[in-house]
């Protein structure tokens, strides 16, 4: 368990922002997954950043249902196997 939360880190629920490296300039911007908007213009040249900032969807291994913004609990397989709810999944496309 973490003392404070990092935005970026994505360990225990799903990340809130996402770091994405501009492919016109190489700057690092930190795209807001929690307030998504579109367009997400880089900060330097304004390049949109929106399809490169999406999360890919992934089938959750603690409830089985697909999240669009995972996190690494959903990843990794469960120790007993069973399904149960997930607290943190992001149930609708960003």
């Amino acid at each position: 368990m973490c003392w404070s939360c990092n935005p970026i880190c994505g360990g225990c629920r799903p990340p809130r922002k996402r770091p994405v490296k501009c492919p016109e300039c190489g700057m690092f911007n930190a795209v807001d997954l929690e307030h998504f908007s579109r367009p997400n213009p880089c900060t330097k040249c304004g390049f949109d950043l929106t399809d490169l900032a999406l999360p890919e969807p992934v089938t959750c291994t603690i409830c089985g249902e697909v999240c669009y913004n995972p996190c690494r609990k959903g990843k990794t397989e469960q120790p007993d196997g069973e399904l149960r709810p997930c607290q943190v999944r992001v149930s609708e496309p960003l």
